[in-house]
């Protein structure tokens, strides 16, 4: 087997910065390919060389900290402005709103007010109105179409963001793991084929990307806080199941999209794993026996796993990608951060440093995109009982996850990424 090193220059348009070089060791073996790509052309140089050296973990590791550490924004003396597009944050089931307009209006504006162009937000219409219930009055909704045309999101979709990834699922799928029911995937398909035909004819002059993703999917797959050791004796099942399921969300947007080749606005699809390092431990994962069995457009990592460091988030994030089977404008293993946090009442040390070796990882791994959890915190410090009902007006009351706070003050990693922002050219 041939050792693959692709080294690429290239301009900034589809990355974070310009960087001068980069390289990803890719397999291991006698051979070498070096790939040169310049930002006005492409050459190719091939090189064959012999008895090539094992490369050692510990080597391995300093390349990787001194890449990621190249990548790192405070350390950067300039950020391009795309990052304001690449780099969000989320809107679920806070505790809290700062103002008296309708809770999903609230914090799209306040996002966009921090800097950020890229807003994640969920996108169920059984559960509208449990994940923004303040100030508003939700209409009765049955399908995902019929969410994407309520008055709040139909504000959302005309907002000044570049990028909106939303957590889609529709109450047509809960059965998916029973196995197919009276159509269930083509139900699905066509579920999706129809808010993605919406959004085109709604939207479809905007220079917007909307992503299309599950939520979690390993929990998903197992059942939330299943650890699939021992996994059950129908695991391979679930996992056939998920496929279907993905392929047939993935087959209705793709339909939908093909009949508006000319639209400014890009609808895309992705699938999110979120327990990549027990298939370090040989667990059965969604990253391992599910991705490579699917056509997607990208791969969504909710890497709670891989927050250690920034070595085990970027070998992580690795791991996905080398899963991962996408295609289209992203390319191979398409792989984004579509949920991290740091719960700042919890975990008080060294907050702003480790967004910024996390990042750094990030970047050197090439993720396409970060959603940062969350704008409001949506958890309460179980510590502290009884709760009281929400609004909550005390930070105490909470676990941290957060860049604004209740009373409206900026948390540190809300310092942090409006920084970021700012630096980007907000």
């Amino acid at each position: 087997m041939p050792l693959r090193i692709l080294w690429q220059r290239r301009s900034c348009a589809n990355v974070f910065r310009i960087r001068d070089s980069r390289f990803s060791l890719m397999a291991i073996g006698l051979h070498v390919r070096i790939e040169v790509m310049a930002s006005s052309r492409r050459s190719f140089i091939a090189l064959s060389l012999s008895a090539i050296p094992a490369v050692s973990l510990g080597e391995e590791n300093t390349d990787m900290t001194k890449a990621i550490d190249r990548e790192r924004p405070m350390r950067l003396g300039s950020l391009v402005p795309s990052i304001r597009d690449r780099v969000g944050t989320t809107l679920v089931a806070g505790k809290y709103h700062l103002t008296g307009k309708p809770n999903l209006t609230e914090g799209a504006e306040k996002m966009l007010e921090l800097g950020t162009r890229l807003g994640k937000f969920w996108f169920d219409p059984s559960r509208a109105a449990t994940d923004y219930p303040f100030n508003s009055d939700w209409p009765e909704m049955a399908t995902l179409r019929d969410l994407a045309a309520s008055p709040y999101w139909s504000e959302v979709f005309r907002m000044r963001f570049k990028t909106l990834i939303l957590i889609a699922e529709s109450p047509i799928e809960r059965g998916w793991k029973e196995g197919e029911d009276d159509g269930l995937y083509g139900k699905i398909s066509k579920e999706f084929e129809d808010l993605t035909t919406h959004l085109f004819e709604k939207h479809g002059d905007r220079d917007l990307v909307v992503i299309l993703q599950n939520w979690e999917g390993d929990w998903q797959l197992r059942g939330t806080g299943e650890t699939w050791n021992p996994p059950p004796e129908n695991w391979r099942t679930l996992c056939g199941r998920f496929v279907k399921r993905l392929a047939a969300r993935q087959a209705g947007v793709s339909r939908a999209r093909d009949r508006f080749p000319g639209a400014r606005l890009k609808v895309l699809h992705a699938a999110e794993v979120n327990r990549v390092r027990d298939q370090w431990e040989g667990i059965p994962t969604m990253a391992e026996h599910v991705l490579p069995h699917v056509d997607l457009d990208l791969v969504s990592y909710s890497c709670y796993d891989a927050m250690k460091d920034g070595i085990t988030l970027h070998k992580a994030i690795r791991t996905v990608a080398k899963f991962a089977r996408t295609n289209g404008e992203h390319g191979p293993g398409a792989v984004y951060l579509g949920e991290i946090g740091i719960p700042e009442n919890v975990a008080k040390e060294r907050i702003k440093e480790r967004w910024d070796e996390l990042l750094g990882a990030a970047f050197a791994a090439d993720v396409k995109y970060v959603a940062q959890w969350e704008l409001y915190c949506n958890e309460l410090n179980p510590k502290f009982q009884p709760h009281p009902q929400p609004p909550i007006t005390e930070g105490w009351r909470m676990r941290g996850f957060w860049l604004l706070k209740p009373d409206g003050s900026l948390s540190q990693s809300g310092e942090f990424f409006r920084e970021l922002w700012k630096r980007a050219g907000a």
